[in-house]
């Protein structure tokens, strides 16, 4: 068996959660607000939780990894439960990429990967640096995986024959 190589280990930007942090920066206002009209001061442990929900939403995100190997894309995500998803990369069949206008002013984009793999068709790899690299470093390794495997365009898949 052919060792495996790591070509890059990559995290999604926290700018995933802009609107979150956006909205929790409102909610600590609106109890700092509310501390100054009442002088109550356990009005502030309010701002525990619009305060724990970020920090919440940002370990999420930063617990994400996606790393690609000269045969496989492996994504792993989650805090507490760890959720890891293996694609070999010879399934890959084509890959797109998202920019919406906040994430290119930020050099950031969505990666999308169409796969023939039943149980993770798209994979969506969202808020990532260098878009463009991780989409041609996928195509190259994935065609790379499809001439050692002799998979082409040629062989029938069962489940694109079915009515």
């Amino acid at each position: 068996m052919e060792t495996e190589n790591t070509v890059c280990e990559l995290s999604p930007s926290q700018l995933i959660n802009f609107k979150s942090f956006f909205f929790a920066a409102l909610g600590i206002a609106a109890v700092i607000a509310a501390w100054v009209f009442t002088n109550e001061n356990l009005v502030l442990l309010l701002a525990i939780i619009p305060a724990s929900y970020a920090f919440w939403k940002w370990l999420q995100v930063k617990s994400m990894k996606l790393k690609i190997t000269d045969q496989r894309l492996i994504i792993t995500h989650g805090v507490f439960n760890k959720t890891t998803n293996e694609t070999e990369l010879y399934r890959v069949r084509d890959s797109s990429i998202e920019e919406p206008f906040l994430y290119r002013i930020c050099g950031l984009g969505n990666v999308l990967v169409f796969t023939t793999d039943e149980a993770n068709g798209v994979l969506q790899f969202k808020a990532f640096k260098k878009p463009h690299w991780i989409k041609d470093q996928v195509r190259n390794h994935s065609e790379l995986c499809r001439q050692k495997k002799r998979w082409g365009n040629d062989t029938v898949l069962i489940h694109d024959h079915i009515a």
